[in-house]
Protein backbone atom coordinates (compact mmCIF):
# COMPACT_ATOMS: atom_id res chain seq x y z
CA UNK A 1 0.00 0.00 0.00
CA UNK A 2 1.16 3.52 -0.80
CA UNK A 3 1.65 5.80 2.19
CA UNK A 4 1.49 9.58 2.04
CA UNK A 5 2.60 12.27 4.44
CA UNK A 6 1.18 15.70 3.73
CA UNK A 7 2.41 19.12 4.81
CA UNK A 8 5.85 17.96 5.90
CA UNK A 9 8.20 20.89 6.53
CA UNK A 10 11.56 20.67 4.77
CA UNK A 11 13.55 23.85 5.29
CA UNK A 12 10.91 26.57 4.95
CA UNK A 13 8.52 24.81 2.55
CA UNK A 14 5.82 22.17 2.89
CA UNK A 15 6.04 18.94 0.93
CA UNK A 16 4.00 15.84 0.26
CA UNK A 17 5.93 12.60 0.58
CA UNK A 18 4.70 9.46 -1.16
CA UNK A 19 6.13 6.10 -0.12
CA UNK A 20 5.84 2.66 -1.65
CA UNK A 21 7.69 -0.45 -0.55
CA UNK A 22 9.43 1.45 2.22
CA UNK A 23 11.03 3.97 -0.17
CA UNK A 24 10.20 7.50 -1.27
CA UNK A 25 8.54 7.44 -4.67
CA UNK A 26 7.50 11.10 -4.84
CA UNK A 27 8.69 14.26 -3.08
CA UNK A 28 6.92 17.41 -4.21
CA UNK A 29 5.66 20.75 -2.95
CA UNK A 30 2.40 20.53 -1.05
CA UNK A 31 0.30 23.29 -2.60
CA UNK A 32 -2.56 22.76 -0.19
CA UNK A 33 -5.06 22.18 -3.01
CA UNK A 34 -5.82 18.54 -2.21
CA UNK A 35 -8.87 17.24 -0.40
CA UNK A 36 -8.65 17.86 3.35
CA UNK A 37 -9.82 14.33 4.17
CA UNK A 38 -7.14 11.95 5.37
CA UNK A 39 -7.51 8.52 3.87
CA UNK A 40 -6.09 5.15 4.81
CA UNK A 41 -2.33 5.19 4.77
CA UNK A 42 -2.22 9.00 4.83
CA UNK A 43 -1.00 11.35 7.57
CA UNK A 44 -1.15 15.09 7.95
CA UNK A 45 2.14 16.35 9.41
CA UNK A 46 0.61 19.83 9.79
CA UNK A 47 3.93 21.59 9.30
CA UNK A 48 6.11 19.37 11.48
CA UNK A 49 9.78 19.35 10.48
CA UNK A 50 11.43 16.46 8.61
CA UNK A 51 14.66 15.00 10.00
CA UNK A 52 16.39 11.77 8.94
CA UNK A 53 16.59 9.05 11.57
CA UNK A 54 19.73 8.77 13.66
CA UNK A 55 22.55 6.27 14.20
CA UNK A 56 24.03 5.61 17.66
CA UNK A 57 27.42 4.04 17.11
CA UNK A 58 28.26 3.19 20.71
CA UNK A 59 25.83 1.83 23.28
CA UNK A 60 25.41 -1.10 25.67
CA UNK A 61 21.96 -2.72 25.49
CA UNK A 62 22.79 -5.21 28.22
CA UNK A 63 24.06 -2.92 30.97
CA UNK A 64 21.63 -0.10 31.80
CA UNK A 65 19.56 0.08 35.00
CA UNK A 66 16.38 1.68 33.61
CA UNK A 67 13.37 0.32 35.49
CA UNK A 68 15.49 -0.97 38.38
CA UNK A 69 15.71 0.44 41.90
CA UNK A 70 18.32 3.11 42.47
CA UNK A 71 21.90 1.86 42.70
CA UNK A 72 24.44 4.06 44.48
CA UNK A 73 27.72 4.58 42.66
CA UNK A 74 31.26 5.39 43.73
CA UNK A 75 33.75 7.62 42.02
CA UNK A 76 35.82 5.54 39.61
CA UNK A 77 39.26 5.13 41.16
CA UNK A 78 40.86 2.38 39.07
CA UNK A 79 39.51 0.51 36.07
CA UNK A 80 39.93 -2.95 37.67
CA UNK A 81 38.02 -1.82 40.77
CA UNK A 82 35.24 -0.37 38.65
CA UNK A 83 34.97 -3.55 36.60
CA UNK A 84 34.55 -5.53 39.82
CA UNK A 85 31.84 -3.13 41.05
CA UNK A 86 30.05 -3.34 37.69
CA UNK A 87 29.98 -7.13 37.88
CA UNK A 88 28.37 -6.95 41.32
CA UNK A 89 25.79 -4.36 40.26
CA UNK A 90 24.81 -6.23 37.09
CA UNK A 91 24.39 -9.45 39.07
CA UNK A 92 21.97 -7.65 41.41
CA UNK A 93 19.55 -6.53 38.68
CA UNK A 94 16.07 -8.05 38.68
CA UNK A 95 15.36 -7.68 34.97
CA UNK A 96 16.72 -10.03 32.33
CA UNK A 97 19.13 -8.98 29.61
CA UNK A 98 16.34 -9.39 27.06
CA UNK A 99 14.08 -7.09 29.04
CA UNK A 100 16.82 -4.49 29.42
CA UNK A 101 17.62 -4.61 25.71
CA UNK A 102 13.98 -4.05 24.76
CA UNK A 103 13.62 -1.17 27.21
CA UNK A 104 16.60 0.69 25.80
CA UNK A 105 15.73 -0.09 22.18
CA UNK A 106 12.22 1.29 22.67
CA UNK A 107 13.63 4.41 24.30
CA UNK A 108 16.12 4.94 21.49
CA UNK A 109 13.48 4.31 18.84
CA UNK A 110 11.24 6.93 20.49
CA UNK A 111 14.15 9.38 20.07
CA UNK A 112 14.39 8.62 16.35
CA UNK A 113 17.39 6.28 16.43
CA UNK A 114 17.08 3.41 13.95
CA UNK A 115 20.66 2.21 13.68
CA UNK A 116 22.90 1.22 16.59
CA UNK A 117 26.15 -0.50 17.41
CA UNK A 118 25.95 -2.25 20.76
CA UNK A 119 28.82 -3.73 22.73
CA UNK A 120 27.73 -6.90 24.54
CA UNK A 121 29.71 -8.39 27.42
CA UNK A 122 31.23 -11.84 27.06
CA UNK A 123 33.76 -13.53 29.34
CA UNK A 124 34.39 -17.02 30.76
CA UNK A 125 32.12 -16.34 33.73
CA UNK A 126 29.18 -14.90 31.74
CA UNK A 127 29.70 -17.10 28.75
CA UNK A 128 27.40 -16.11 25.89
CA UNK A 129 24.31 -15.35 28.01
CA UNK A 130 24.24 -11.64 27.23
CA UNK A 131 25.02 -12.19 23.57
CA UNK A 132 22.34 -14.83 23.09
CA UNK A 133 19.75 -12.51 24.64
CA UNK A 134 20.72 -9.56 22.45
CA UNK A 135 20.79 -11.75 19.32
CA UNK A 136 17.24 -12.84 20.10
CA UNK A 137 16.05 -9.29 20.61
CA UNK A 138 17.79 -8.18 17.41
CA UNK A 139 15.57 -10.55 15.47
CA UNK A 140 12.49 -9.12 17.19
CA UNK A 141 13.44 -5.60 16.09
CA UNK A 142 14.48 -6.50 12.55
CA UNK A 143 12.84 -4.01 10.22
CA UNK A 144 12.71 -1.37 12.95
CA UNK A 145 16.34 -1.14 14.03
CA UNK A 146 19.57 -1.99 12.26
CA UNK A 147 21.65 -3.51 15.09
CA UNK A 148 25.36 -4.30 14.93
CA UNK A 149 26.79 -6.36 17.79
CA UNK A 150 30.33 -6.14 19.13
CA UNK A 151 31.54 -9.10 21.19
CA UNK A 152 33.00 -7.19 24.11
CA UNK A 153 35.39 -8.65 26.72
CA UNK A 154 34.75 -5.87 29.26
CA UNK A 155 37.03 -7.48 31.86
CA UNK A 156 39.96 -7.45 29.43
CA UNK A 157 40.57 -9.88 26.60
CA UNK A 158 43.88 -11.13 28.01
CA UNK A 159 43.17 -10.30 31.65
CA UNK A 160 40.04 -12.47 31.76
CA UNK A 161 41.35 -15.12 29.35
CA UNK A 162 38.41 -14.52 27.05
CA UNK A 163 39.86 -15.57 23.70
CA UNK A 164 37.92 -18.85 23.67
CA UNK A 165 34.56 -17.30 24.52
CA UNK A 166 35.21 -14.48 22.06
CA UNK A 167 35.71 -17.05 19.33
CA UNK A 168 32.42 -18.69 20.32
CA UNK A 169 30.75 -15.27 20.23
CA UNK A 170 31.88 -14.69 16.66
CA UNK A 171 30.69 -18.16 15.67
CA UNK A 172 27.32 -17.36 17.27
CA UNK A 173 26.65 -14.22 15.23
CA UNK A 174 28.49 -11.20 16.64
CA UNK A 175 29.48 -8.74 13.91
CA UNK A 176 32.60 -7.13 15.34
CA UNK A 177 35.47 -8.09 17.62
CA UNK A 178 35.94 -5.85 20.64
CA UNK A 179 38.54 -5.25 23.32
CA UNK A 180 39.35 -2.65 25.95
CA UNK A 181 42.63 -0.84 26.71
CA UNK A 182 45.18 -3.33 25.32
CA UNK A 183 47.92 -1.45 27.17
CA UNK A 184 46.40 -0.10 30.37
CA UNK A 185 44.11 -3.02 31.26
CA UNK A 186 45.44 -6.04 29.36
CA UNK A 187 49.10 -4.99 29.78
CA UNK A 188 49.93 -6.40 26.38
CA UNK A 189 49.24 -4.27 23.31
CA UNK A 190 50.74 -6.67 20.78
CA UNK A 191 49.24 -9.96 22.05
CA UNK A 192 45.84 -8.28 22.49
CA UNK A 193 45.80 -6.81 18.99
CA UNK A 194 47.08 -10.08 17.52
CA UNK A 195 44.11 -11.91 19.04
CA UNK A 196 41.59 -9.24 18.05
CA UNK A 197 42.71 -8.93 14.44
CA UNK A 198 43.22 -12.67 14.18
CA UNK A 199 39.59 -13.26 15.12
CA UNK A 200 38.41 -10.47 12.82
CA UNK A 201 40.31 -11.97 9.90
CA UNK A 202 39.10 -15.50 10.64
CA UNK A 203 35.45 -14.44 10.78
CA UNK A 204 35.60 -11.66 8.17
CA UNK A 205 34.42 -9.22 10.83
CA UNK A 206 35.04 -5.64 11.88
CA UNK A 207 36.93 -4.38 14.94
CA UNK A 208 35.85 -1.85 17.56
CA UNK A 209 38.12 -1.33 20.59
CA UNK A 210 37.36 0.76 23.69
CA UNK A 211 40.43 2.88 24.26
CA UNK A 212 40.58 4.98 27.42
CA UNK A 213 44.37 4.86 27.73
CA UNK A 214 45.73 8.41 28.01
CA UNK A 215 48.16 10.43 25.94
CA UNK A 216 50.90 8.71 24.04
CA UNK A 217 50.02 5.23 25.32
CA UNK A 218 46.63 5.61 23.67
CA UNK A 219 48.11 7.17 20.54
CA UNK A 220 50.65 4.37 20.16
CA UNK A 221 47.86 1.80 20.46
CA UNK A 222 45.88 3.62 17.76
CA UNK A 223 48.93 3.69 15.48
CA UNK A 224 49.34 -0.06 15.91
CA UNK A 225 45.63 -0.57 15.20
CA UNK A 226 45.99 1.36 11.95
CA UNK A 227 49.00 -0.76 11.00
CA UNK A 228 47.13 -3.96 11.81
CA UNK A 229 44.18 -2.75 9.70
CA UNK A 230 46.49 -2.36 6.72
CA UNK A 231 48.29 -5.66 7.29
CA UNK A 232 45.05 -7.67 7.59
CA UNK A 233 43.12 -5.96 4.79
CA UNK A 234 40.53 -4.60 7.22
CA UNK A 235 40.73 -0.99 6.04
CA UNK A 236 37.35 0.68 6.52
CA UNK A 237 36.25 -1.91 9.10
CA UNK A 238 38.20 -0.84 12.19
CA UNK A 239 37.05 1.67 14.83
CA UNK A 240 38.50 3.15 18.00
CA UNK A 241 35.85 4.06 20.57
CA UNK A 242 36.54 6.98 22.93
CA UNK A 243 40.20 7.45 21.92
CA UNK A 244 40.70 9.80 24.88
CA UNK A 245 44.43 9.98 24.20
CA UNK A 246 43.76 11.92 20.99
CA UNK A 247 42.41 14.76 23.09
CA UNK A 248 45.57 14.93 25.21
CA UNK A 249 48.17 15.61 22.53
CA UNK A 250 49.16 18.64 20.47
CA UNK A 251 47.34 19.63 17.31
CA UNK A 252 50.38 18.68 15.24
CA UNK A 253 50.51 15.23 16.84
CA UNK A 254 46.77 14.84 16.26
CA UNK A 255 47.23 15.71 12.59
CA UNK A 256 50.02 13.13 12.28
CA UNK A 257 47.86 10.31 13.65
CA UNK A 258 44.92 11.62 11.62
CA UNK A 259 46.78 10.97 8.37
CA UNK A 260 47.39 7.36 9.43
CA UNK A 261 43.74 6.88 10.41
CA UNK A 262 42.54 8.22 7.07
CA UNK A 263 44.99 6.15 5.04
CA UNK A 264 43.92 2.92 6.74
CA UNK A 265 40.21 3.77 6.99
CA UNK A 266 40.13 3.61 10.80
CA UNK A 267 37.09 5.33 12.32
CA UNK A 268 36.99 7.09 15.67
CA UNK A 269 33.82 7.09 17.76
CA UNK A 270 33.26 9.63 20.52
CA UNK A 271 30.54 9.86 23.15
CA UNK A 272 31.34 13.59 23.52
CA UNK A 273 32.65 13.44 27.10
CA UNK A 274 32.26 16.52 29.29
CA UNK A 275 34.63 15.38 32.03
CA UNK A 276 37.81 15.13 29.95
CA UNK A 277 39.44 16.27 26.71
CA UNK A 278 37.75 15.01 23.55
CA UNK A 279 39.50 14.08 20.31
CA UNK A 280 39.75 17.01 17.89
CA UNK A 281 36.59 16.38 15.90
CA UNK A 282 36.81 19.43 13.58
CA UNK A 283 40.45 18.76 12.72
CA UNK A 284 40.14 15.02 12.13
CA UNK A 285 36.93 15.40 10.12
CA UNK A 286 38.50 18.07 7.91
CA UNK A 287 41.33 15.62 7.21
CA UNK A 288 38.90 12.97 6.01
CA UNK A 289 38.91 10.76 9.10
CA UNK A 290 35.58 9.01 9.65
CA UNK A 291 34.27 10.40 12.96
CA UNK A 292 31.12 8.95 14.53
CA UNK A 293 29.13 9.64 17.70
CA UNK A 294 27.43 7.38 20.24
CA UNK A 295 25.63 7.89 23.54
CA UNK A 296 27.44 5.13 25.50
CA UNK A 297 26.38 5.15 29.17
CA UNK A 298 22.68 5.33 30.03
CA UNK A 299 21.96 5.04 33.77
CA UNK A 300 24.44 2.23 34.37
CA UNK A 301 27.29 1.25 36.68
CA UNK A 302 29.51 3.94 35.19
CA UNK A 303 27.17 6.90 35.28
CA UNK A 304 23.69 7.82 36.58
CA UNK A 305 23.30 10.16 33.61
CA UNK A 306 22.36 9.62 29.97
CA UNK A 307 19.09 9.62 28.07
CA UNK A 308 19.94 7.57 24.99
CA UNK A 309 18.94 10.58 22.86
CA UNK A 310 21.33 11.06 19.95
CA UNK A 311 19.86 14.46 19.10
CA UNK A 312 20.79 15.71 22.57
CA UNK A 313 24.27 14.22 22.17
CA UNK A 314 24.77 15.94 18.81
CA UNK A 315 23.73 19.22 20.42
CA UNK A 316 26.38 18.60 23.08
CA UNK A 317 28.95 18.03 20.34
CA UNK A 318 28.02 21.37 18.74
CA UNK A 319 28.30 23.15 22.09
CA UNK A 320 31.64 21.57 22.91
CA UNK A 321 33.03 22.53 19.50
CA UNK A 322 31.54 26.06 19.74
CA UNK A 323 29.46 25.50 16.62
CA UNK A 324 26.70 28.10 16.50
CA UNK A 325 26.46 29.04 12.83
CA UNK A 326 23.78 27.42 10.69
CA UNK A 327 26.16 25.42 8.51
CA UNK A 328 28.00 24.21 11.61
CA UNK A 329 24.77 23.03 13.24
CA UNK A 330 23.78 21.19 10.07
CA UNK A 331 27.27 19.70 9.96
CA UNK A 332 26.91 18.48 13.54
CA UNK A 333 23.73 16.58 12.63
CA UNK A 334 25.62 14.66 9.97
CA UNK A 335 27.76 13.02 12.66
CA UNK A 336 24.62 11.23 13.82
CA UNK A 337 23.11 9.97 10.59
CA UNK A 338 24.13 8.10 7.47
CA UNK A 339 21.12 9.47 5.58
CA UNK A 340 20.63 12.61 3.51
CA UNK A 341 19.20 15.61 5.35
CA UNK A 342 16.37 15.94 2.79
CA UNK A 343 14.35 13.08 1.28
CA UNK A 344 15.13 11.91 -2.24
CA UNK A 345 13.19 9.54 -4.47
CA UNK A 346 14.58 6.05 -3.98
CA UNK A 347 15.80 6.63 -0.43
CA UNK A 348 14.52 4.53 2.47
CA UNK A 349 11.60 6.32 4.10
CA UNK A 350 13.06 6.48 7.62
CA UNK A 351 12.50 9.87 9.21
CA UNK A 352 11.37 11.82 12.24
CA UNK A 353 8.85 14.64 12.54
CA UNK A 354 9.35 17.32 15.19
CA UNK A 355 7.93 20.73 16.08
CA UNK A 356 10.83 22.99 15.10
CA UNK A 357 11.47 25.89 12.73
CA UNK A 358 14.31 24.13 10.91
CA UNK A 359 16.99 21.52 11.46
CA UNK A 360 19.29 24.07 13.05
CA UNK A 361 16.61 24.89 15.62
CA UNK A 362 16.03 21.19 16.28
CA UNK A 363 19.77 20.69 16.81
CA UNK A 364 19.82 23.42 19.42
CA UNK A 365 16.61 22.49 21.25
CA UNK A 366 16.22 18.69 20.88
CA UNK A 367 12.41 18.86 20.73
CA UNK A 368 10.27 15.80 21.47
CA UNK A 369 9.95 13.41 18.55
CA UNK A 370 6.30 13.59 17.51
CA UNK A 371 6.46 10.77 14.97
CA UNK A 372 9.18 8.28 14.13
CA UNK A 373 8.66 6.65 10.74
CA UNK A 374 10.48 3.52 9.54
CA UNK A 375 9.90 2.19 6.06
CA UNK A 376 7.09 4.69 5.60
CA UNK A 377 5.13 3.58 8.66
CA UNK A 378 4.88 5.37 12.03
CA UNK A 379 6.42 3.17 14.73
CA UNK A 380 7.09 5.51 17.67
CA UNK A 381 6.95 9.07 18.89
CA UNK A 382 4.82 11.17 21.18
CA UNK A 383 1.77 11.06 18.88
CA UNK A 384 2.10 7.41 17.92
CA UNK A 385 0.32 5.75 20.85
CA UNK A 386 -2.59 8.19 20.73
CA UNK A 387 -3.50 7.28 17.18
CA UNK A 388 -1.63 7.53 13.92
CA UNK A 389 -3.86 10.12 12.25
CA UNK A 390 -3.84 12.69 15.06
Amino acid sequence: MIEKFRRVRIDSDLYELEIDGGKFTRVEFDRGDRTPEIGEGEWDAAGLLYMPTLADMHCHLDKHFIGERWRSRKRIDTLPNQLHREKELLASLSGTVEERARILLNLMLSHGTTRIRTHVDVDPELGLKHLEAVLKVREEYRGLMDIEIVAFPQQGLLRSRSYGVMREAMQSGADLVGAVDPGGLDRGIEPCLEQVFGLATEFNAGVDIHLHDPGHLGVYTIERMAEYAGQTGLQGRVAVSHAWGLGQITEAESADIGHKLREQGVSVITSVPIDRQMLNVPQLSSMGVDVRVGTDNVLDAWSPFGSGDMLERLGRLAEKCYWVEDEQLLGAYRYGTDKQLSPKVGDSADFVLVDAMNLEHAMASAPPREWVIVGGKPVAGRRFEGGLNK
